[in-house]
Formats: structure tokens, sequence, C-alpha cells
């Protein structure tokens, strides 16, 4: 079984160690490295690129969101989960526009982890429960100051259905399964969404359809 390598980046060294040891509980996962700080984590790229990387945020050396913002830069094809104690929505905000595909505290349950990392490596997105909500109570403060649906862009229903289907955390190939069509064609409609939407990535996809209302969660 091929295994899924992941790079762990916190300037905690116990907290380094023992993330370590809970990720050695799931067979399908291969540390392949780690970085006590931004730019050490670049440095480390230089040398290993990894499926996944848990990315901190508050860093003396680097902070997680110009580090994720650079090595995206550099990869794009780089799939970043932050992963904080904060709850702050400056802090959530930063890290999806800087391009995560998830977000997650550092108390999540190990289920959560294996479920995260699965997720995002199928090309789908994870988000822990207590981001969500912080989203949600974010959008529902822009509804309340508008009771109208922003300009937002006419969608066909097949296009309609993919956005839902994305924003349910379903990747290219469980949507093409759903909506009986190929996985190129998911990328087709995907390409479409993007450039109506202006959203760079899958995440900022998802937020975009949440503000505008136009899937309900």
């Amino acid at each position: 079984m091929e295994k899924i390598s992941v790079v762990i980046v916190d300037d905690h060294k116990i907290f380094r160690e023992g993330f370590k040891l809970l990720l050695s509980r799931f067979p399908f996962v291969e540390i392949a490295g780690e970085a006590a700080d931004g730019a050490e984590f670049l440095e480390l790229l230089e040398v290993t690129v990894p499926d996944i990387v848990f990315m901190d945020i508050s860093m003396p050396g680097g902070n997680g969101i110009e580090a994720t913002k650079t090595a995206l830069e550099r990869i794009e094809k780089l799939k970043i989960i932050a992963l904080t104690t904060f709850l702050e929505e400056d802090y959530i905000e930063q890290m999806i526009l800087a391009g995560v595909e998830g977000y997650m505290l550092k108390n999540s349950d190990i289920g959560e982890f294996e479920k995260a990392i699965r997720r995002v490596h199928e090309g789908g997105n994870y988000f822990s429960e207590e981001i969500v909500a912080v989203l949600l109570g974010n959008i529902n403060k822009i509804r309340q100051r508008s009771s109208t649906r922003s300009d937002a862009p006419d969608f066909t229903p097949k296009e309609a259905e993919i956005l839902e289907l994305i924003c349910k955390g379903l990747n290219n190939a469980q949507i093409a399964e759903v909506a009986f069509m190929s996985v190129k064609t998911v990328e087709k409609y995907k390409s479409l969404l993007f450039q109506k939407t202006g959203a760079h990535n899958t995440v900022n996809l998802v937020i975009y359809a949440f503000k505008n209302q136009l899937v309900s969660f």
C-alpha cells in the first residue's frame, strides 16, 4: 500500500513528537519530515515534497500564513492543513485565503485526523466542526446585514449541482460517481465555477458559495 507522506510544522518539539506518535497509528501514513517554523519548512521543501503538510499558524521563526503562501507559490499542488489552537476569525480567513485545504484544532480526535488526511489527499477539503461553526457565524452576520442575495453569477442546473457536491466535501471521483459523469467532466465544471466566481481553489469556492447563500449547510 502506497503511503501518504506527511510533514509537521510546529514550533513546539513536544507537540511534534506527540503528533508523530499519533500519526504512527495510521498504517497508511509516513512522516516525511518536520520543521520548527516557516523558514525551516521552506528549506525542507527544497529536498522533499510531501503529500500533506500540517501547518501551525503562530511561530516565532516565520508564521504559518506566510509560509503557506510562499510554499503554494512554489508548489501549487501542495496540500496544506492548518493545525492550531486558534479559533479567531482573522486567522481562519487568512489561512483560507493563503490556500489551505483544511483547518483543524490540535485537540481534534484521532478519527478526525484520519478522516482529514484521507479526504484532503483524495482532493477534498476538511474543517473541524468548531471551524465550520465560526465560518457559519460570520456568514450569518453577513446575512443579517443584507436580506438580499449579492450579485452572484447565474449557474446552470448542473453547475449548481456540482457546486453543492463540492461544498459537501466530495472529491472529483466521488462527484463523478454521484453526478454520473467522468472525472474529466467534473474538472471542466470546476474550472467553469472558478472562472464564474473568481475563486482560486476549492476552499475559496466553498466559502464564496456559503457567503452568497448559493447552498444550504
